[in-house]
């Protein structure tokens, strides 16, 4: 039974072909009260969130079958919704980095980024 007077829990896809990076990140995100769904690739974090929306995405930038930038265009151009999308990346490339931001994404956060990083981009506000 839930109680009524409890929001309902935030909600987060991770998305990522490197199983450590997923798993770190859904932790992190798990700690920070979201639950959380993972998956592989671009495409099928796609099909996720048409089918359920999320409330925030952690995405890496280079993936198989569609990179998380092209989520991130096809999920503004499909929905244009107001859902925090955070591109994670190996590389600290500064063209990337402003396409990330131009296409929507509210952070652009370079590997290892810290659990600290992370929640606060997917939350909008200071981790705890």
């Amino acid at each position: 039974m839930t109680d009524p007077a409890s929001p309902p829990a935030r909600r987060a896809l991770v998305v990522d072909d490197d199983p450590v990076i997923v798993e770190f990140v859904s932790r992190t995100l798990a700690k920070a009260g979201f639950a959380v769904e993972a998956c592989g690739d671009g495409m099928m974090a796609l099909t996720m969130f048409r089918a359920a929306p999320y409330d925030a995405v952690v995405a890496d930038v280079r993936m198989p079958k569609l990179s998380g930038l092209g989520f991130l265009q096809n999920l503004r151009l499909s929905a244009g919704s107001p859902h925090r999308v955070v591109l994670l990346s190996s590389m600290d490339d500064a063209k990337t980095r402003r396409d990330a931001l131009a296409a929507g994404a509210v952070a652009y956060l370079v590997k290892p980024a810290t659990s600290q990083a992370i929640v606060e981009a997917a939350t909008g506000h200071p981790a705890a």
